[in-house]
């Protein structure tokens, strides 16, 4: 990446980078491939090295941003995106980082050949309809998933598991995994409402000699092998089990617990062991505490006592772990030994019904538990240590999604399906308000075309990047009804003029669109609809706008030109097939001044035509007075009203027909479909694009050194 240096000494040591640098497209480039390589079904790990040596296998947007240091502005300003949606919705950060790094991308390169301004309020146009139109949750690609029904929603999960191909799981794990994991969900959920909302859901991995299958627990699964059962089975019998929680750890740290000790012949720790352990001891008997939990280290002396005590002593439980704890028990955690016995006698202890020792896979664990809890663990198999961040990260996803689904109830068509529905409507826009958008913005027709095209473009790679990312125009199509992405096969077609075989898209190849929402029988027999070759820019009918003006117009120049509007129309089209380019000729400019010109030469009306005008006006009023009288005939009020009620009818009738035409729906059972979460898919695009239009005004990216 190239910068310049600025040499005036009020801004020595800033560095300047315009993004209208052809290096500035180049780094975007390279930072798209690198979210792009770790996308879909078929992306792959990342292998990073830093600075000192170590090396970290990365496959989640998540992992990149940690591991990698980047400098620039612009990315950084992204970054910040992904991370927003990462943290709101736990999923698609990804696509959020590559729907406006590519957005930017194919903006700052219509931005050589088209004004800013023009480029800017075309895409704020688009992107305004376009989220208007998904707040309204379309029936073409989106639909109310039932969570009682176990196949969809395990279909859902496994869209989220799908998606991550390093996780090296063959089909058995992965159905067993997606089965457990929606067991584990439903295990939190609260039997009567709770102002807490959703219990906890603890994901814990195990080690390398345990079993390779998943497994799901009532409660908390603590892993102590030091512990013996002999200590566990003590607390049998006891109604409800008392715990204490402890966030800071229990030792002495120079600088941090002086406050805790005191000036005596002995050392500091061994004062702040005495100390400590007796107000312990002390306020543990008093309030009848069983069981001490700290997510941090206990020291090994204040262990050993309060053991001896007959107290169990968990330590070292980590954030997931005790705040599963704090979720199961109720209880309020101690973060402060400054005034210890202070905190023992106000904290606010937890109730346990179960502890019980479990042995699992030949391993130790302890499990804590209570009736009314609403917490769960979930217990992944074996995998490589490089995967096992990315499958824990996975899995927390689609933890999240399915509490988003429980509380929206939308999912999404997933497969690509959702991008090219985006495709279509953004070239359904353009085409159904041209004129009202080049006086909104007094941009060109083609300007409009070109700015929409790079949206459509960038819409339909990211539909095929699940797939490989092929950009082959006739080896996709999409559908007239519900907009959605399917696989195309060519099948050869009668030969032409000249003895050669030409090529066309096949609609009848596959049974089911990507997302598997939609089946072939329902687009072509209940719909009638067809399918057509994907495209990557968007071809305007122009013949369209001009009919609407010559009816405006009261005369029509067409009507005795040799060549007739018709003909405009197929020269168009023909045009509209060459390859993918930003020339004229693309959207069908070339010769149009000779069509115009033979449209000028035709004559608008004659006197033959006015003499026939007058002979069709007279014999209308004929028929008129013909049609009134046959009205004045009806001389009971029961005709008449039967004749409304007939009319009545046809007109409501019409009206149905024109509904059910209109009115399309997903299947809602269908087996291995492709879901995906409608607000985290929506949050991720708004994301994307409100970020895109912010870094598209930046002109300069400073950095100061």
């Amino acid at each position: 990446m190239s910068s310049v240096r600025l040499d005036e000494e009020r801004v020595r040591g800033i560095y300047c980078h315009s993004v209208q640098d052809l290096a500035y497209i180049s780094m975007l480039k390279e930072y798209r491939k690198l979210l792009f390589s770790a996308y879909g079904p078929r992306g792959s790990s990342i292998l990073i090295s830093n600075a000192v040596g170590r090396e970290t296998l990365a496959a989640s947007s998540s992992e990149i941003i940690k591991e990698l240091s980047f400098a620039h502005p612009s990315v950084k300003y992204i970054n910040a995106l992904i991370s927003a949606q990462n943290a709101a919705c736990g999923l698609n950060g990804l696509y959020t980082g590559m729907l406006c790094v590519r957005l930017l991308e194919e903006s700052l390169i219509c931005e050589q050949d088209i004004p800013h301004r023009v480029v800017s309020d075309v895409s704020e146009w688009i992107i305004s309809e376009l989220l208007e139109l998904l707040t309204q949750s379309p029936d073409e690609v989106t639909m109310d998933l039932d969570v009682g029904d176990m196949q969809q929603v395990t279909s859902f999960v496994q869209t989220i598991l799908g998606a991550k191909n390093c996780l090296g799981l063959n089909k058995v794990a992965l159905d067993d995994l997606s089965l457990n994991i929606v067991k584990a969900f439903l295990k939190s959920i609260p039997n009567e409402y709770s102002s807490g909302g959703f219990g906890h859901v603890t994901v814990s991995t195990q080690e390398r000699s345990s079993s390779i299958n998943s497994k799901v627990f009532d409660g908390v699964l603590y892993r102590e092998p030091d512990i013996s059962p002999r200590k566990i089975e003590k607390l049998k019998g006891v109604g409800n089990i008392n715990i204490v929680l402890f966030t800071v750890p229990i030792l002495y740290v120079e600088g941090e617990t002086i406050s805790v000790c005191w000036r005596a012949s002995e050392t500091k720790e061994k004062c702040f062991i005495n100390k400590v352990l007796l107000c312990l001891l002390s306020c543990m008997k008093r309030r009848n505490i069983h069981i001490l939990a700290n997510q941090k280290p206990v020291h090994p002396v204040i262990k050993f006592e309060l053991e001896r005590e007959g107290f169990l002593v968990l330590e070292r439980m980590g954030t997931k772990l005790s705040e599963a704890v704090t979720k199961l028990s109720g209880c309020q955690a101690i973060s402060n030994l400054a005034n210890l016995t202070l905190e023992m006698n106000t904290a606010v202890l937890g109730k346990l019904n179960t502890v019980e020792h479990i042995n699992y896979s030949g391993k130790s664990y302890i499990l804590l538990d209570h009736a009314e809890g609403s917490v769960s663990t979930l217990l992944l198999p074996v995998t490589s240590p490089s995967t096992l961040t990315t499958l824990k990260e996975t899995t927390e996803s689609c933890l999240a999604a399915l509490r988003m689904v429980v509380v929206d109830g939308k999912v999404v068509a997933g497969g690509g399906c959702l991008e090219a529905w985006a495709a279509t409507q953004v070239s359904q826009l353009i085409n159904t308000n041209m004129q009202h958008l080049t006086d909104l913005t007094d941009a060109s027709p083609y300007h409009i075309l070109k700015v929409a095209s790079a949206f459509i473009r960038v819409f339909m790679e990211l539909a095929l990047q699940p797939r490989g990312g092929s950009s082959t125009r006739f080896d996709w199509s999409v559908d007239s009804v519900f907009h959605h992405l399917w696989h195309t096969q060519p099948q050869i077609s009668r030969e032409d003029g000249s003895g050669s075989c030409s090529m066309q898209a096949s609609r009848a190849s596959p049974h089911s669109c990507m997302c598997g929402l939609v089946k072939e029988d329902l687009v072509k027999y209940k719909y009638n609809g067809s399918w057509n070759p994907v495209e990557f820019q968007l071809h305007h009918d122009f013949t369209l706008q001009n009919s609407k003006s010559t009816k405006s117009g009261g005369c029509s120049k067409a009507a005795k030109s040799p060549r007739s509007a018709g003909d405009l129309n197929i020269k168009l089209n023909a045009d509209s097939t060459q390859s993918n380019n930003s020339s004229l000729s693309d959207f069908g400019f070339h010769n149009l001044d000779l069509e115009v010109d033979s449209l000028e030469e035709a004559e608008c009306t004659t006197e033959d035509e006015v003499d026939s005008l007058e002979k069709i006006i007279n014999s209308q009023e004929e028929e008129i007075d013909s049609l009134e009288g046959k009205l004045d005939s009806f001389d009971a009020e029961e005709d008449m009203d039967s004749l409304e009620d007939m009319l009545d009818g046809i007109i409501e009738q019409s009206n149905i027909n024109d509904k059910e035409h209109l009115k399309v729906k997903l299947e809602t059972r269908v087996q291995q479909a492709l879901y995906d979460s409608f607000p985290a898919k929506y949050n991720a695009i708004r994301l994307a694009l409100e970020g895109f239009t912010q870094l598209f005004h930046v002109g300069q990216c400073v950095f100061d050194k």
